[in-house]
């Protein structure tokens, strides 16, 4: 497992998802964001409509991406599709927890081997715990998003994505080198619209978790750049 990377500003702590369907709207979000975040999070709407030169073109702006498509298949075909992220040079890559032992076991397999085999640098493979959408206050959620935790540490993944409602449970059991990764992330004025399971940037952060990723809060926003300076001043305030 790779060890958990200390001394992040928060600009580096801040993913923006840019799930747009549209290339050119996702470009035209990117460059007003440029040079205030460095990680924007490519999901299935963008990927899907535009294919591996999303990437490419957000890479040509200087971005890292994250590559979120959560695969949940067959271990062989999650180890195919883990060998071709690592060649789209991502940063970051998402599987379902969920998945069996042998899906999560491929998965690492094939991100190790193939960044290796192809000298670039290894995705950080994430493991996808219970989305943020599930309702809150379904009883045993923490430990449900513990034992996927579990089973994700023990294939070797990198981190995990989580809610930061279970960020410190998480931290608590697995130590400093496990990276956290919380969505769902929303300002108090901010409406939850369809996440459940929601945290403010401070909270997040004093809770535990690495990054956040924010999509709608910032890309709906009428300034977003000025959204994602809300967002980072919060975080800001928790890492003081």
């Amino acid at each position: 497992m790779n060890a958990r990377p200390h001394r992040r500003t928060v600009g580096e702590r801040l993913i923006v998802a840019l799930d747009d369907s549209t290339l050119r709207s996702a470009l035209a979000m990117a460059r007003r964001l440029r040079g205030l975040i460095r990680t924007v999070k490519v999901g299935s709407i963008l990927f899907t409509a535009e294919g591996p030169r999303a990437i490419r073109a957000l890479q040509a702006l200087g971005f890292d991406v994250m590559l979120d498509l959560k695969f949940f298949d067959i271990p062989s075909t999650v180890e195919d599709s883990c060998r071709a992220a690592v060649h789209h040079r991502v940063s970051l890559v998402t599987i379902h927890a969920s998945g069996s032992p042998a899906m999560l076991d491929a998965a690492v397999r094939g991100i190790r081997q193939e960044a290796a085999k192809a000298r670039v640098p290894r995705p950080t493979l994430l493991g996808v715990t219970v989305l943020t959408s599930v309702g809150d206050g379904k009883r045993g959620m923490s430990q449900r998003v513990l034992r996927l935790a579990a089973a994700a540490v023990a294939a070797g993944c990198d981190g995990v994505v989580a809610s930061a409602q279970e960020a410190r449970a998480l931290r608590r059991r697995f130590g400093s080198r496990l990276m956290i990764v919380c969505p769902g992330i929303r300002l108090p004025q901010t409406e939850a619209g369809d996440q459940s399971r929601v945290a403010t940037p401070r909270a997040a952060i004093a809770q535990g978790a690495d990054c956040l990723v924010v999509g709608r809060p910032i890309t709906t926003a009428a300034h977003p750049r000025q959204a994602a300076q809300h967002m980072l001043n919060d975080m800001e305030a928790a890492a003081c």
